[in-house]
């Protein structure tokens, strides 16, 4: 009997402002640089082939436009275009990057407040969010959304944020639980790069990033 192959691809938003500033961005609706939309139009380039049968992204725009740009840079996936020529992309509060409160829009490199703030998983930001918090909110969307899709067989698109991308691993058990924050170290989620799952019968069988192709070396010319 066949196996039924899903197929989940997930990345981050392009670049922000933001992101060139250090700052942490949480629920500021800040939109891409030009080198962010690049960036998604690259990740498009890097997911041609996926036909996927559904696309989601956070609320914010950064995340939404990215996928726009990634669809379209795809080339196949022109079935996801609404009659207007908008894509069909469902926005999902509970993907939305986590709540960093009062350190909104501050340095997370320099700020002494932010530095000196306890970093647990457990422990909310000022008048923002844990970890926890967010990992349990992407952890039920993945099990109520994403995973019955994939054991259906289809495949899945997810344009969300770093804190989020974290939280998908751990969802899926790729990642442990950790002790410590997630919300100070994320500079190992590179913007706007694809990450696929390969699942059979709605179980994991494979992960993988998809990095940039590599540039062909020049021709060379005749022998002097």
């Amino acid at each position: 009997m066949s196996k039924v192959k899903g197929t989940l691809v997930l990345f981050r938003h392009g670049q922000t402002e933001y992101n060139k500033l250090h700052y942490m961005t949480g629920l500021h609706d800040i939109p891409l640089t030009e080198t962010g939309e690049d960036q998604a139009r690259e990740a498009g380039s890097r997911i041609q082939g996926y036909v996927f049968d559904k696309a989601y992204s956070s609320t914010l725009q950064r995340a939404f436009n990215t996928a726009a740009l990634a669809l379209d840079a795809s080339g196949s996936n022109s079935h996801l275009k609404n009659p207007d020529g908008t894509w069909n992309i469902e926005q999902r509060g509970e993907i939305v990057e986590a709540d960093s409160g009062d350190f909104t829009a501050r340095n997370k490199l320099t700020d002494p407040e932010i530095l000196n703030y306890p970093h647990k998983y457990d422990i909310a930001l000022p008048n923002g969010e844990s970890d926890k918090q967010m990992v349990e909110r992407t952890k039920k969307f993945y099990e109520d959304e994403i995973l019955p899709r994939l054991e259906r067989g289809e495949t899945v698109l997810v344009s969300s944020h770093s804190g989020i991308m974290i939280a998908f691993e751990i969802a899926i058990g790729v990642r442990p639980v950790p002790v410590e924050d997630i919300w100070s170290n994320r500079q190992g989620v590179p913007n706007a790069t694809p990450v696929v799952f390969e699942y059979e019968d709605g179980k994991l069988v494979n992960h993988f990033q998809i990095a940039p192709a590599m540039p062909k070396p020049p021709a060379k010319g005749p022998t002097p």
